[in-house]
Formats: C-alpha cells, structure tokens, sequence
C-alpha cells in the first residue's frame, strides 16, 4: 500500500578523504510503500522505499588531471586510448 509523506529534511551526508577530496551525499525519497509484513524481532511494520541518491564531489586541484581523449583505429574500428 502507497503511504503519503511529507518531506521534513532531506540533509546532505559530507565525508572527507584521506586524499582532501569531499564526498556529498543526499537521498530524495520518491515512494513509500507499506508491506503487509512485519518484523519479527521489533513488530515494526516492513516499508519498502524507492529514493535516488545524490553525489556531489569537491577534489583538491593538485588531484585533477585533464580527461584523455580517445582517438578511432581506422583498421580495426577500435578505439585508442592516448
């Protein structure tokens, strides 16, 4: 059954690595859905949640590099990394 929600807070999750980089994260919900069962150690009913997920990367300069570009073999049909 499709339960009805309002949407409160939707806060991002920020995790820094070893290397500076940043990690943000952030969870949309887009349904809520009540199953008829339930948990058998809490009695709590069982939902099923669809959400997507949301990353945003904040890298140190010294870390980027610029993206190498792919050239086509003409023999082959394959594709050369340089």
């Amino acid at each position: 059954m499709d339960v009805d929600f309002e949407t409160i807070r939707e806060d991002w999750n920020e995790y820094k690595l070893e290397d500076g980089t940043i990690l943000k994260f952030k969870t949309i919900v887009s349904s809520i859905i009540r199953t008829a069962e339930f948990d058998p150690m809490t009695g709590d009913p069982v939902y099923h949640v669809r959400s997507t997920n949301i990353l945003r990367v904040k890298v140190p300069e010294e870390l980027k590099r610029l993206p190498s570009t792919a050239k086509s073999d003409k023999e082959g049909g394959g594709v050369e990394v340089v």
